[in-house]
């Protein structure tokens, strides 16, 4: 009988030991679990950084591009507007 008492004692000790390491194993695990959800919210947000950045840069080419043509055309207008080239009895 006390033997088995022993065994049944012994059993419980073991099964505490082992919820006592369950138990530190869910903190663990719950701290870990915060740490990756903030790594991954700072994740989100420098990829909607880069998001912003690249409409950033592409309205801004697009800007550059439309400037250019405008110059482009700009001078080709005042380029139509020159008085006409000389006849050559002029270079007296």
């Amino acid at each position: 009988m006390w033997k088995q008492f022993l065994d049944f004692s012994k059993q419980v000790i073991a099964l505490t030991r082992r919820t006592q390491q369950h138990e530190t194993d869910i903190k663990d695990v719950r701290q870990e679990l915060r740490e990756l959800q903030k790594e991954v919210r700072a994740l989100a947000q420098a990829v909607q950084q880069m998001q912003w950045e690249q409409r950033h840069d592409r309205d801004m080419a697009a800007r550059d591009r439309e400037n250019l043509i405008l110059r482009l055309e700009n001078y080709l207008l005042r380029a139509d507007r020159s008085l006409p080239p000389g006849t050559g009895d002029d270079a007296l």
